[in-house]
């Protein structure tokens, strides 16, 4: 019996991985091709399969804010688009399985975005459908589609699992970290040509806008990205409060430093968004009252005024970065600022003209992608203003029309209900969080309050943006597993006092 168990395994063991070697080696034969690389990423993910069924909800997390694409699946989507839409699958195969369900369910915030998917996807039908150029189509805007689509799935797949809490400063840690990737763009547009196919693992579009600007202020998108990702890390690790504790100075002059050196990007943006996110955390940490208040308002004073005194000896992309200020800069910083500016308020008096005709079928995302290539080339020629090809496109840099054109006043309606019902969640689980969690539930609150801000009034894409608010509120139902009460905080407290009094009273007493 043993011997004929031991022959029937060992020839199970030769009809899989025979002809699995000979896929694998057919595919190897021509291993860039997308269709090999379709073949090897199936055979590998089957191998890694028990990996992937444990670890594919903290790697969901984890690679949220990575600037990592999927290099050989049409499009080159976003790393967490993919995992977003693998984890959600995961995780209903498994409910059916087990017929025991772990999600998270919130319907104040699940409904508005189950509707606004429904406009999504109703509005693509109605105009022409869901077409891209990795697709061979005439008609583009698939890959905007996936990404607004993904943000929504996304929740889901988040809130599909309870975080312990354990595992929740890592993986909060590593949600914010992550998105320092996106320095390796402009690292490998630096190293030169003989680096450019790792462009197959990061977005190239963000070294194409640091590309664009080497021959005048020499900006770094890349590096912009990543000091925004780094001092974020810094307010949900430590809080405001641990970053002005005057006995840890280090931590001061390293959140200040990080935020200079984002400044090399040349955002205004970076400084606005900055100061909105501090104000809002330092408000509701609650330090406006305390001694923290001379302390954060003296070293931002100082930074300021070392900011004006040589303003002009900076780098010219970090002038830029400072022109909307009232001090002297170098005219060609200001210049390319003010020209940014200028012709985005001009396109927007065009669009906002057109708001009326998508109030009820919005536009939706699909373009013609010869139109788009034609007026880029007579943009080129200076036959066209620099704003014709983003009229075609349809990113107006405006948080509100990137929404109420494509989706009407349906999209515009779904959305206020999702933020409003997000915030009272974030409200609830700051209010009443747990001391373990205090600092990332803090920080979610202010991050979403200052994000909203910044997309309503400054700048906003919302086909980009969106994964940003249902990423916030998704991690904090899942890490405080659901939404906190009263009732919640008090039980622990609750547990707390008696698991106290129990070690106090099994601790022996000394003579």
């Amino acid at each position: 019996m043993t011997t004929n168990s031991g022959i029937s395994h060992i020839t199970l063991a030769y009809l899989i991985t025979i002809p699995l070697a000979l896929v694998v080696g057919y595919s190897l034969a021509n291993p860039l091709s997308t269709k090999s690389l379709g073949v090897l990423f199936m055979v590998f993910s089957v191998l890694l399969s028990p990996i992937i069924l444990r670890w594919h909800h903290p790697a969901l997390i984890m690679c949220w804010n990575a600037s990592l694409v999927i290099f050989f699946l049409p499009g080159q989507p976003m790393l967490w688009a993919i995992l977003a839409v693998a984890s959600l699958g995961i995780s209903l195969v498994s409910r059916t399985l087990t017929k025991q369900s772990s999600f998270l369910v919130v319907p104040q915030v699940a409904v508005p975005l189950l509707i606004l998917a429904a406009i999504i996807l109703i509005t693509a039908a109605l105009t022409g459908g869901i077409g891209g150029r990795a697709m061979g189509s005439d008609t583009w805007g698939a890959k905007r589609y996936l990404s607004a689509m993904s943000a929504i799935i996304g929740f889901f797949a988040i809130t599909a699992h309870r975080v312990p809490r354990r595992d929740a400063q890592w993986l909060s840690s590593g949600y914010l970290l992550m998105g320092i990737t996106a320095i390796f763009a402009d690292l490998v547009y630096r190293a030169g040509p003989s680096f450019y196919f790792l462009y197959n693992f990061f977005p190239a579009e963000v070294a194409f806008h640091t590309a664009s600007s080497q021959d005048t202020l020499k900006r770094s998108t890349g590096l912009a990205w990543a000091a925004q990702a780094a001092y974020w890390f810094m307010l949900l690790r430590y809080g405001l409060r641990g970053i002005l504790d005057p006995f840890r100075p280090w931590r001061l002059v390293a959140f200040f430093g990080i935020f200079i050196v984002g400044l090399f990007g040349g955002f205004r943006s970076s400084i606005i968004l900055f100061g909105i996110l501090t104000v809002s955390q330092f408000f509701i940490e609650r330090l406006h009252r305390t001694k923290y208040l001379p302390i954060f308002g003296g070293a931002s004073l100082m930074l300021g005024i070392c900011l004006i005194m040589f303003a002009r000896q900076l780098p010219l992309s970090m002038q830029r970065a400072l022109s909307f200020l009232p001090i002297e800069v170098h005219p060609m910083a200001r210049s390319d600022a003010e020209g940014t500016l200028n012709w985005r308020l001009e396109m927007w008096r065009i669009v906002a003209k057109e708001v009326p005709d998508y109030l009820i079928l919005g536009k939706g995302y699909g373009f013609s992608g010869t139109d788009y290539i034609l007026t880029q080339e007579a943009i080129r020629r200076g036959m066209f203003r620099a704003y014709e090809d983003t009229l075609i496109s349809g990113n107006y840099h405006n948080g509100i029309l990137t929404l109420i054109i494509p989706f009407g006043i349906g999209g515009i309606l779904c959305f206020v209900w999702f933020c409003w019902s997000s915030l009272w969640v974030l409200m609830r689980n700051y209010r009443y969080s747990p001391p373990d969690l205090k600092n990332i539930n803090t920080f979610l609150l202010a991050f979403f309050l200052a994000r909203l801000s910044f997309y309503l009034v400054f700048y906003g894409q919302f086909d980009l943006d969106l994964m940003v608010f249902t990423g916030i509120v998704a991690i904090s139902i899942a890490f405080n597993h659901g939404v906190r009460s009263a009732a919640d905080l008090e039980a622990e407290q609750i547990t707390e006092a008696e698991e106290e009094t129990a070690t106090s009273v099994a601790s022996p007493v000394a003579p």
